[in-house]
């Protein structure tokens, strides 16, 4: 509706955000191990290609990379290994990224997206003229591509090169036409050098092309406002309103005007006028009504945002989109059985819109109502099978009711059958899984649901220091435990769980100037009863008797009721955990 500004978006940057994400390599086959033995060099290509995509699934892009790199020591020349590895780099921020692109465009000169790409790099780099050289080369290749074209219109635009700005737009229009988006892009430009009379011309021309199209005529009024000729502006619209008395893109331009006016009155008749013009799609009224709801809720006025959502469920008793709009309005204001009435009448109506399954399963959650999220997430999951957020509620949902059986079955579930895309959500319940098993103290079959986690997402955190800890409690692995815990705190440093885990393997081997070094630094973040129950342990093996009694009385004292710990003060020594963990 707005159009003054309107001006096309980089298709650049697009294409640089395209750059990053996996795409299929067409040289990807599976070949078996015992095919190699005396494959051709494209086979062996073929091979690498191949793991190099199953280690980037699996988010191990350490070895992704150096799948590539072997591809390229079989074939330097290649330039798709070329390209797939400038890709990793920049995924990765490795300042090798563009040098490498320009070696697969090196080996692949006619490649029209290597070459996109590359502009996405210099337009990052603010090297717009750059930009523009390899832009204008691949318009004159592709005199039909328009993409390449608004490219340019862009850079022309950003460069101040004005006169090649208006021409590449009049290449457009000989390709598609005049259009809204030319037209306005021409406006565009007059305003900024303040040639207001070419400006109107151009919309003038738009209006005489599309005589029916009421919206158009608006144009003339909106440009008036934008350039603070109010009086033009009213005149121009006024006489659209004669001719139309009842059309609601005149009145959307004219709220705007009386908002700034704060004219309460004139508000609420365009706003009627809008509901009512059944011409307009409802989709080109949600901005102003969510507007107005807001306008309406910074000055506190509940009742009249009521009044206006029954206002609209009236004139669109059949439109989801106000139902929901009510309900997020109603959840936010945390009227939660209200906004749950209204969302469910919005998912009746349309069942397809994910955002309001989203928000009915906030208010179970925050309901305390794990039956119902459990219901919810199982029919949003029927919907919406390749968001995994569905599968984790109802996991977690079934560990709430303390049915850690079914919760196991399902993860085993999910773990077999979702696709390997989803590697980080497989990484995330198997470490559940491993945390579940533990409690009953199932130590082997935990461990390997840890190894199953971290194969799928070796950096994931959680897994991490949970198993670290555990592999400490059972005094194995140590210096494995280490390694894993000392990764979570280089990634989380003010993480007092993080530090309590490396702190209390230190202890474990022996290292109690670390330990109690991490321990005292975790002490800074958090005054856990488990950590201070630590910090008990670590001075009493410092020889700190009397201070690690008052540590272990404070860990008490914070609700730690182990019998362990209460002897320990009794006794005034440190018991240590005996855990059969084979």
């Amino acid at each position: 509706m707005r159009y003054i500004y309107i001006i096309m978006l980089l298709y650049a940057i697009n294409t640089a955000l395209r750059a990053q994400q996996p795409k299929e390599s067409l040289f990807l086959q599976k070949i078996a191990e015992d095919q190699l033995i005396d494959s051709t060099n494209t086979q062996k290509i073929d091979y690498a290609f191949y793991n190099a995509q199953k280690y980037k699934n699996r988010g191990n892009f350490d070895a992704t990379i150096k799948e590539y790199l072997r591809c390229l020591e079989i074939d330097s020349t290649n330039a798709a290994a070329w390209f797939e590895l400038s890709k990793m780099y920049q995924f990765t921020n490795n300042n090798d990224a563009y040098k490498t692109l320009l070696k697969a465009i090196k080996y692949a000169p006619d490649n029209d997206y290597y070459r996109e790409i590359e502009a996405a790099y210099c337009i990052s780099k603010n090297e717009y003229n750059k930009a523009i050289k390899i832009f204008e080369k691949l318009s004159k290749k592709h005199k039909s591509k328009t993409s390449y074209l608004y490219n340019l219109l862009s850079l022309y635009e950003v460069t101040g090169k004005g006169k090649k700005y208006l021409n590449t737009i009049n290449k457009i229009e000989v390709l598609r036409d005049a259009s809204i988006e030319t037209v306005m892009a021409k406006v565009g430009y007059y305003n900024r050098k303040k040639q207001h009379k070419k400006a109107i011309a151009e919309i003038n021309s738009l209006i005489d092309k599309y005589p029916h199209n009421t919206e158009y005529k608006t144009l003339i009024g909106q440009y008036y406002f934008t350039i603070s000729d109010t009086t033009a502006a009213l005149s121009s619209l006024n006489d659209i309103i004669k001719q139309y008395p009842n059309n609601g893109y005149v009145y959307m331009v004219l709220l705007d005007y009386y908002n700034t006016k704060n004219d309460e009155q004139q508000v609420e008749y365009c706003l009627n006028k809008i509901i009512e013009d059944q011409n307009i799609d409802i989709s080109e009224k949600i901005e102003i009504f969510i507007n107005h709801i807001r306008h309406l809720e910074a000055k506190n006025k509940e009742t009249e945002a009521d009044e206006f959502f029954n206002r609209l469920i009236e004139y669109y008793p059949k439109e989801s989109v106000i139902y929901a709009l009510y309900g997020a309005y109603l959840f936010e204001r945390k009227d939660k059985d209200k906004a749950e009435d209204q969302l469910n009448t919005a998912i009746s109506l349309n069942p397809e819109e994910e955002n309001n399954w989203n928000i009915l399963a906030q208010i179970q959650i925050l309901n305390d109502s794990v039956a119902k999220l459990i219901k919810v997430a199982d029919e949003a999951e029927k919907l919406f099978p390749n968001n995994s957020t569905w599968s984790y509620y109802k996991v977690m949902g079934h560990i709430q009711l303390k049915r850690e059986k079914e919760a196991i079955e399902l993860i085993d579930f999910y773990e077999k059958n979702i696709d390997d895309k989803e590697n980080i959500f497989k990484s995330l319940i198997m470490s559940v899984k491993g945390d579940l098993l533990m409690q009953d103290s199932l130590y082997t079959e935990a461990f390997e649901s840890y190894e199953k986690s971290l194969s799928y997402n070796p950096n994931n955190i959680l897994t991490l220091n949970n198993y670290a800890y555990f592999l400490s409690e059972c005094n194995t692995e140590l210096v494995k435990a280490e390694n894993m815990s000392s990764k979570t705190i280089a990634a989380e440093p003010q993480n007092s769980t993080y530090l309590d885990t490396y702190a209390w393997i230190l202890f474990k081997r022996g290292d109690l100037a670390g330990a109690k070094f991490y321990i005292e630094r975790a002490l800074m973040y958090s005054d856990d009863a488990d950590l201070l129950e630590h910090y008990g342990d670590i001075l009493f093996k410092l020889g700190e008797t009397q201070k690690a009694v008052e540590e272990w009385k404070k860990s008490k004292s914070k609700g730690n009721s182990s019998p362990n710990l209460q002897k320990k003060i009794d006794e005034k020594i440190y018991i240590e955990k005996e855990l059969k963990c084979k």
